[in-house]
């Protein structure tokens, strides 16, 4: 059943930022690196890929490092894994020059880099492009895969979908792929692994992200033993485009939001932010937008497609003019003027996204996992890092240094190992399970299944959740498990390209993730940053720990951390949190 078995000293199991940079890395110090994704590297479904504005960097003074980690505490409501903020963001500087030594085109002025202030900085710290008509993400898509492109000692295998971590004797020793070429079982063996997988974004039904981040490297490195954590926060994106239909999903609103200072209104023409946020008001932070948002909307206050209008007409005409002209060639744009909208007179509609989350693998300042030889990086390589809300800005600095130390610490390790032993047995059975819903005559289909899903968490997992609402959804979660998982039928039998197959397998996944978030957020009993629960609204002192999520057979076990503060000390007031 097995087609092939590769060997490499490092293996690194997702192609966006966090591992081209770990794999780059690896390689330069020599050892044998395999980089493998689940699409082609590139040109996938990365997050990377779709960036906007802002990274951030503490470059100049009276900006520091000090004050970069103590805005990055305050906005994850003192929940952060501090020593993991500190050791990262003080990598963020040189990774900004790394950036533009690979052909990063960053705005520059007066020999420095331009910087933009962007809710919850403290100072101007977040790069922009060096023609502001235009978002990063196409940068980063332009300079990124070169750095593995060209390496001898990396080898880039695009469409092969890792669904399974092997393991022998508590060490990771490599893992189990498909190849969606033409639907082959590869094993990998690796003396060391590295997971860049993302987020899962896809359980929900609006989303920022591509559909393909389903949570794999999640549903793997639980099923595997590690210890998950953080997986009750996941960030809503404020600013995503609802109406008109032909910019569905687009985030571009929210470079117009802190560029032009736009101004949120609900359907009965009030400016609600600052009921909610007196001082803040229209600048507060992502989380603050969102949560307001979805206050609207649940209260009958939200415009016609479910969302809140923003708003430039407060601005000067020939202020926006101004604007429009510098924006003449950016895609978001020509598509509002096409729709016939002007956003001189017209507001724009747009509501909460699922954008990005907080859980994944417990893991230390080098990115170890408890799991011998299985390193996490990103979104993936949670560690509490992020706490309970992360600043715009912070996700790729945060990738790119658990990148580099990833991969040095790897190929450190990797230059004196030798290459591990593989279970062939376990590979084989974990090949079993996978073809079954490919050999199932009859049955339900993933796609189905997947919808069912996305509305379940869409329901109960974004903002207000309670125990009823989260004991029922876990009810139904565990339903779908017991009835459905077990029935999926792929009805596609192709050898090539069967991305119905590809979805059942991103299933079970899904299933794990969702089922860990749901638990997670029922056992926290307070209100902090983006978990947010209506029957414990106020944020509690004594849960400022972190809660750890094991497998233990076919159940989870929890247990918590506490949160230590070498740097920053939390605001008692109001259990340790600010708004």
């Amino acid at each position: 059943m097995i087609s092939e078995t590769l060997e490499t000293d490092v293996l690194v199991i997702g192609g966006g930022i966090a591992g081209i940079r770990a794999a780059a890395e690896a390689a330069n110090s020599g050892v044998t690196v395999m980089l493998t994704n689940k699409g082609h590297v590139g040109r996938d479904g990365a997050a990377v890929w779709m960036a906007g504005m802002g990274y951030q960097a503490a470059l100049y003074p009276p900006d520091s490092l000090e004050v970069h980690v103590e805005d990055t505490v305050k906005g994850g409501k003192y929940l952060n894994n501090q020593k993991l903020v500190h050791d990262f963001l003080k990598l963020a500087p040189d990774s900004v020059n790394d950036l533009a030594k690979w052909g990063m085109r960053f705005g520059r002025k007066d020999g420095k880099f331009v910087q933009v202030q962007l809710p919850g900085e403290t100072y101007p710290r977040s790069m922009c492009h060096t023609f502001s008509s235009q978002s990063l993400g196409g940068e980063y898509r332009k300079v990124l895969p070169r750095q593995v492109m060209n390496k001898k000692n990396i080898r880039v295998m695009n469409d092969l979908f890792i669904i399974d971590l092997l393991t022998c004797d508590d060490r990771v020793v490599g893992a189990l792929g498909v190849d969606l070429r033409n639907s082959l079982f590869r094993v990998v063996k690796a003396k060391y692994t590295i997971l860049a997988t993302g987020g899962y974004m896809a359980l929900f039904d609006f989303s920022t992200a591509n559909p393909t981040l389903t949570g794999d490297g999640q549903g793997m490195a639980f099923r595997a033993g590690v210890r998950m954590v953080g997986m009750e926060f996941i960030q809503f994106f404020p600013a995503a485009a609802i109406w008109p239909r032909i910019v569905y999903r687009d985030h571009f609103p929210y470079t117009l939001l802190w560029r032009l200072r736009g101004i949120f209104y609900n359907s009965i023409g009030e400016r609600f932010m600052e009921r909610y946020y007196p001082v803040e008001k229209d600048f507060a932070t992502r989380e603050a937008m969102s949560r307001a948002i979805y206050r609207e909307v649940k209260e009958g206050r939200g415009s016609p497609h479910g969302g809140a209008y923003v708003s430039f007409r407060h601005l000067p005409r020939n202020l926006i003019n101004t604007f429009l002209e510098e924006m003449k060639d950016n895609p978001f744009m020509k598509a509002l003027q096409e729709a016939g909208v002007d956003i001189r007179e017209d507001a724009i509609e747009i509501g909460p996204a699922a954008h990005y989350v907080h859980g994944g693998c417990w893991i230390n300042e080098r990115c170890e996992t408890n799991l011998k030889g299985l390193y996490a990086i990103g979104e993936v390589g949670a560690g509490g890092k992020d706490g309970a809300d992360r600043l715009a800005g912070n996700a790729l600095p945060f990738c790119m240094a658990m990148g580099y130390i990833a991969g040095k610490e790897v190929a450190r390790e990797a230059a004196n190992d030798a290459v591990p032993e593989i279970d062939m047995q376990q590979a084989e059975e974990l090949c079993q399970e996978a073809q079954k819903p490919l050999n199932r005559k009859n049955g339900i289909t993933a796609f189905d299944m997947k919808k069912k899903l996305q509305r379940l968490m869409s329901d109960a997992m974004i903002f207000d959740r309670n125990k009823k609402d989260l004991e029922q959804a876990l009810s139904e979660l565990t339903r779908m498990r017991n009835e459905e998982y077990g029935n999926l039928a792929v009805s596609n039998k192709s050898k090539t390209f069967n991305l119905e197959w590809m979805e059942a397998l991103e299933a079970r996944n899904m299933l794990d993730a969702a089922e860990m978030s749901m638990r997670a957020a029922l056992m926290r009993e307070e209100s902090r940053g983006l978990h947010q629960r209506s029957d414990f609204p106020e944020p509690k002192s004594e849960w400022l720990k972190h809660i750890l999520i094991t497998k233990n057979g076919d159940h989870m076990d929890f247990t918590t951390e506490p949160v230590s503060f070498p740097y920053v000390k939390p605001n008692q007031e109001k259990g340790g949190t600010t708004k």
